[in-house]
This record gives C-alpha cells, sequence and structure tokens, in this order.
C-alpha cells in the first residue's frame, strides 16, 4: 500500500516545490502572475504521468487548480473565486493538462506494449529454434505467435519445390466467423492471392481491409470477411520456405508494429525449418551410408542382386527419385543394368536400354565430374541413350552420379523425376558421399570375388599337392623296398660273393635308401596329419623311452661326426597320453636338425621334466643358431632359413612343420630360442597323463 501511495506524494511535493519556486520569483519580481506558470505545470504534469501514469497526474493537476488561485491568479494571499477571465485561463489550463495526461496514457500503454511484445518474442525464439522436427517447429509457432499477437486466424503455408506452390501444413481457427472456412484445399502459385505475392516478392503484406482488397482469394463459396490479413514470407539464406498469414475480424485491427513482429517470426521459423531440413538430411545420409557401408562386409552370404538393389534403394531413399538404374561395370567392359527401382517404377518390368560401352560414359568418366544435374529436355550435352530414356519415361530432372574405385569409373546411379527438381550444393555433395560409399562396396565385393576365385584356386592346388604326395610316397614304398630287399641280399651273400670294391657302395645304398625310406614316411605322414583321415593312436606312454630310442636312433650320425649327446631325463616317469611312433617322429626331427645345423662336431643337451601337470622336453644344441626374422617363420610348410652358411644342408622344409602338426595333435605347444651363432633350443610341453585329453 504504501509503495502504492508514493508515486502521488512524490507528485503533491513535485507541485508545491515548483509553485513555491514560481511564487518566490513572482516576489522577487514584484509582479502579480507569472505569465508562463501552466506552460511549466503542464511539462510537470506530462513527466508525471510518463512515469507514474494517469493517477498522479490528475491529483497534480487538481493541487495546481487549487495553487492557481492562491499565486497566480493575482498574488492575493488568499483564496478567492476568480472572475470570468481567470476563469476561462483555469479551464484552458485545466483541458491542455487532461490533454497531455490522455496523449502521454496512451504513448506509455503502447510503449509497454512493444517492450512486452518484445520480451515475449525473444522468449519465443528459442522455443521455435530448439526442435528439429519440421512439425513441431509449425506447432509451436502457431502458439508463440498466439502470445505475441493476439490473432484469430492463423496459416503457415510451406513452399513445394516439387509442384512450386504453396500448400497450407498448420491452420488455427479461434472465431466462428474461420471455423468454417476450408483452407485446406487451396494451394497458391507465386503472385497468387496475398499469399503467393507475399512469397514472389518476398516482401510483408499488411491489409487493412481484406474484403476491399482484389488481391485477397478466398475458398471457393466463401463470403468475404471485413478483416485485417497480415502476409510474411519466411526467407533465409535466400531461400522461400513459406509463409506467415494471419488474419483479425474488423478493419485496421492489426498494425505496422504486428507487421514488424510477425517478420521477426518468420525469420525465426524459417531458421528454424532449415535447420530441421539440414537435420533430416543428414540422418538420412547417415542411414543411407550405414546400409551401404553394412554391404563392405566380407560376410558374401547376400546374393550380388541383393546387394545392388540396396545400393539403389539408398540413394532413393534420400532423393525421393521416381526412377533410378544402377549400371555396373561387368567383365566384358561393358555397363550394365543391375538394379532398377524409384517411387513410381512401373509394376512391370520397364525397358532400361542396352549395356553401355566406354564412349558411351565417357562424359561421366572424366575424373573431373563429380556429379551430374540434367533437364534432358534442354541439356544438350547428354548422350542420345540418355536423353531417348528420359523422355520416354517423361523425365524432368536427372542426376547421374559417378562411382570410381581410383580413376576407374566402376559404376553409374542414375536418379529421375517427373517434375522439375532444384538441388542445393549440400544436397549434391551428399549424393557424392553416397556414390563415394557405394563405390567402395563395389569394389570390396569385386575384391573378394576375386579373392574367393584366388583362394579357390590355391585350395585346388594345395588338394592336387597332397594327393600328389600321397600317390608319389605310396607309390615310391614299393620300388625302394624291392631296391632294399636285393640290396639286403647282396649284402649277406644270398645272392653270391660280393667284391670287396663292392661292399662299401652297397653300405651307401643302404644308407641312402634308409634315409629315403624315412623321408617317405615323414611325407605320408604329414599328408595323414594334413587330411586327418588317420587319427593319432592314444595310449598312456612314458615319454622317456620315446626319447631314449631316438637317442639310439640319431646317436650312429653324432659318433660319425664326433660329437655328444648330454641327457637328463628325470628319474620318475613322464607320463603323456599320445602315439609313440608320431612322437618319435617328432622328436626324430628335432635330433637331426640338431646334427645338421652344427658347424663343429655337434654337441647336443637333451632334458625331460615334469612341473605343474606339465611334461616338458628340451633338445638344445650349439650351432650356428636362427636369425629373428626366420624364427617366426621357423614353422611353416616348405619353409627354409636364408642363410648363406646353410647351403649345403639338405632339407625339404618339413621337417619343423611337422613337428608342430605333431605336438599340437596331442594338446601340447612347441617353441624356440635362439640367436644366431649360439645355437637353438627347441622346448616340447605335453599335458601329463593325469591332465591328457
Amino acid at each position: 500500500m504504501v509503495r502504492r501511495l508514493l508515486p502521488y506524494a512524490f507528485a503533491l511535493l513535485s507541485v508545491a516545490v515548483i509553485a513555491a519556486g514560481l511564487g518566490a520569483l513572482a516576489w522577487t519580481l514584484r509582479i502579480q502572475r507569472v505569465e508562463t506558470y501552466w506552460l511549466i505545470f503542464i511539462l510537470l504534469i506530462g513527466s508525471i504521468a510518463w512515469r507514474y501514469g494517469r493517477g498522479p497526474a490528475m491529483l497534480a493537476t487538481l493541487a495546481i487548480v487549487l495553487l492557481s488561485d492562491y499565486y497566480f491568479l493575482g498574488v492575493q494571499g488568499h483564496f478567492d473565486l476568480p472572475d470570468a477571465s481567470e476563469m476561462v485561463r483555469q479551464v484552458t489550463g485545466v483541458l491542455a493538462a487532461a490533454a497531455v495526461i490522455q496523449f502521454v496514457h496512451v504513448s506509455r500503454r503502447r510503449e509497454v506494449l512493444t517492450e512486452k511484445r518484445k520480451d515475449l518474442l525473444q522468449d519465443v525464439s528459442p522455443q521455435i529454434l530448439r526442435s528439429l522436427d519440421a512439425d513441431a517447429i509449425v506447432n509451436t509457432v502457431s502458439e508463440a505467435t498466439l502470445t505475441v499477437i493476439d490473432y484469430q486466424h492463423f496459416r503457415l503455408y510451406r513452399w513445394d519445390e516439387g509442384s512450386e506452390r504453396l500448400v497450407l501444413v498448420k491452420s488455427v481457427a479461434r472465431g466462428p466467423a474461420y471455423s468454417t472456412i476450408d483452407w485446406q484445399n487451396i494451394t497458391f502459385a507465386l503472385g497468387e492471392g496475398i499469399t503467393g505475392v507475399a512469397a514472389e516478392s518476398r516482401k510483408s503484406l499488411l491489409l487493412p481491409d481484406a474484403s476491399k482488397d482484389p488481391r485477397m482469394i478466398y475458398p471457393p463459396g466463401t463470403q468475404r470477411l471485413e478483416e485485417s490479413v497480415l502476409s510474411v514470407p519466411m526467407v533465409t539464406r535466400d531461400r522461400l520456405f513459406g509463409v506467415l498469414t494471419i488474419a483479425r475480424l474488423g478493419a485496421r485491427t492489426l498494425s505496422t508494429e504486428d507487421l514488424r513482429l510477425m517478420e521477426s517470426i518468420a525469420a525465426q521459423t524459417a531458421l528454424a525449418l532449415a535447420n530441421a531440413e539440414e537435420y533430416s538430411e543428414a540422418e538420412h545420409t547417415i542411414k543411407a551410408l550405414s546400409m551401404i557401408e553394412s554391404l563392405q562386409s566380407a560376410d558374401t552370404s547376400l546374393p550380388e542382386a541383393e546387394v545392388d538393389r540396396r545400393i539403389l534403394n539408398g540413394f532413393v531413399d534420400f532423393t525421393h527419385a521416381d526412377l533410378a538404374t544402377l549400371r555396373v561395370l561387368q567383365n566384358d567392359g561393358r555397363y550394365q543394368v543391375v538394379a532398377t527401382g524409384g517411387r513410381k517404377w512401373p509394376a512391370g518390368d520397364a525397358p532400361t536400354g542396352t549395356d553401355l560401352s566406354a564412349s558411351d560414359v565417357a562424359w561421366l568418366a572424366d575424373p573431373k565430374v563429380a556429379v551430374y544435374v540434367a533437364d534432358p529436355h534442354t541439356d544438350d550435352k547428354l548422350p542420345a541413350w540418355a536423353r531417348r530414356g528420359t523422355e520416354r519415361a517423361g523425365i524432368q530432372a536427372s542426376i547421374f552420379l559417378p562411382m570410381r574405385a581410383g580413376q576407374r569409373l566402376i559404376g553409374i546411379a542414375g536418379l529421375h523425376w517427373r517434375r522439375p527438381r532444384w538441388f542445393r550444393a549440400e544436397q549434391l555433395g551428399r549424393l557424392q558421399l553416397l556414390a563415394a560409399q557405394a563405390a567402395i562396396a563395389l569394389e570390396t565385393r569385386e575384391a573378394l570375388e576375386r579373392e574367393r576365385g584366388r583362394a579357390e584356386a590355391l585350395a585346388e592346388l594345395e588338394r592336387a599337392r597332397r594327393e600328389f604326395m600321397q600317390i608319389a610316397s605310396h607309390e615310391l614304398r614299393t620300388p625302394l623296398t624291392v631296391i632294399r630287399g636285393y640290396a639286403s641280399m647282396l649284402e649277406d651273400g644270398s645272392l653270391g660273393q660280393v667284391p670287396p670294391a663292392a661292399r662299401q657302395a652297397l653300405k651307401t645304398l643302404l644308407d641312402k635308401s634308409t634315409e629315403m625310406r624315412a623321408q617317405i614316411e615323414r611325407m605320408l605322414l604329414l599328408a595323414r596329419l594334413e587330411d586327418g583321415a588317420s587319427p593319432p593312436q592314444l595310449s598312456p606312454i612314458d615319454l622317456r623311452s620315446v626319447v631314449r630310442d631316438s637317442i639310439n636312433r640319431v646317436r650312429p650320425q653324432v659318433d660319425l661326426k664326433q660329437g655328444a649327446v648330454d641327457v637328463a631325463l628325470a628319474d620318475e616317469p613322464l607320463p603323456v597320453l599320445g602315439d609313440s611312433e608320431r612322437l618319435a617322429t617328432a622328436v626324430d626331427n628335432l635330433l637331426q636338425n640338431a646334427v645338421k645345423f652344427s658347424s663343429g662336431p655337434p654337441r647336443i643337451e637333451v632334458t625331460g621334466d615334469r612341473h605343474n601337470g606339465r611334461v616338458t622336453l628340451v633338445v638344445r644344441d650349439h650351432g650356428v643358431g636362427i636369425p629373428e626374422t626366420a624364427r617366426r617363420r621357423l614353422f611353416e610348410k616348405f619353409y627354409r632359413v636364408n642363410d648363406p652358411q646353410l647351403q649345403n644342408v639338405a632339407g625339404t622344409g618339413i621337417g619343423l612343420y611337422l613337428v608342430r602338426q605333431v605336438v599340437e595333435g596331442h594338446g601340447g605347444q612347441v617353441t624356440v630360442d635362439s640367436q644366431p651363432g649360439e645355437g637353438a633350443s627347441f622346448r616340447i610341453e605335453l599335458p601329463a597323463l593325469a591332465e591328457a585329453r
């Protein structure tokens, strides 16, 4: 209450202070009145009215009327009724004060209303810009506009580039006069109706009385209304998005101030719709890119026709093309249609044209052409085959997208519309992204096909090699047995006495035939291991017996080279579940390698132990060693170390591969530790019998 009375107190105080000042001035100048006192007080009343409102200003006027009789209608020192002349002066001053008060009141109210609207508009703008959904934006605009302008009918038209017309997408009627008018079935071209005129000129229009303006078009059967209509185009980045139109019953019920507010709302709406469109297109682009990228998987379960169809659908979903074709480079160097589609593609098979040669697509093969936009009716650069197809289908706009793998054109996507279309630079850029992704998918499929063919050829070669090894090994076994039999008969004299000079030759013949038989058995074992046709004959064995037998077999070679074998096997048995014959072959290979790769008299150390449920066998030599680069491939089939010191060492490169196959077939593993010039240490680990599977 006190706060509300303060303006009145301030008004009275202001009048008293100024009246006292003017009275003092009159007394000093010895005049009866200050002739301009009403002008001074009217200015004071206007200031009070602007600052505090009509109430304090009216109270101040009453105070001035009372004081004027005392001070200024003759300095009498008392109150008295004025004469007619003074009464006219008094009434004139009061009327002037009342006029000032009313003028200030109206102006101040309009300014306050404008400020309030601006504040509301500042609150509305973030609401409009916050959403990235076009429908939500339209609803927000209709609701937000009502908080700023008290309209009775709201219409929002979107510009449809395809039909080149303004289409109503939102209508809000807030009065009986508007609820019966059907605006849904009427669209506007540029320059048609006030909405079309605003869109064409891109300038706002205000009709004070639409019933008298011929530019105003109503739906058929609708009576003209006495109303004010306001149409504002929604434009951003020099692009028309639509028109906002509001109406209010009564002539001149909408003002230029409303026009300015609507222009601000329209600008915010256009920007929000542009952002929503960009977001929607980006979403469609990401979806299409992800779909096409998924086709690059090594999974070849999808048929080629399905892959081609999905690639084309990615373009159609993004562009809403009426007709679309995908041509892909074939092995014969021609471009064949592999997929067709589009939102208006005929239900039956439609003609797609013949396959194209390199000369037919030369205009797209140019690396400088990333995307080609054409109007088939006016574009002279289009080749005859492209123009013929588009004319038959009634095409009015086309896009041709080259898909390249490097500099090689591997495919072409053709997108067509039966109505005029305009494409923004960012839309074409996204289409180029899709084309690049589709090119990667096609190139990946082509590479997979090449690799699949190469893998099949290699598999066939490997099968033939294994078959040859098996046949050769079996075929060599029989003559070798005959050779060994006759050589043995010659050596023991069953076929008569052999000259002394031939005995050494017989011994060499038997030794080499033994080596050859071992090699043949190794090849047969390798073939059986790889085919899996002959599983190992597993039984409980003591690995020490296998190792000792292998050492006994290799000792003659060691003694021949004046070397030594140091054996340190555990006193307790080393039980494993295994195939003694195959394990013996693996140990034989390690011991024979230790002998072969020793530059001097071989010194071999063999240790065996059991620890933490594992049986470990280590064969160490002090030979030439193995380079680090070779250790990574040492257990590969047919691999041999490229070392000048080993040029005279015989071998096929299957010994260590065979060792690995045997050991891993028993659930174990084999590793090597070596340095050049310091020998090599091969370590075999097998599950002990209790843990063996």
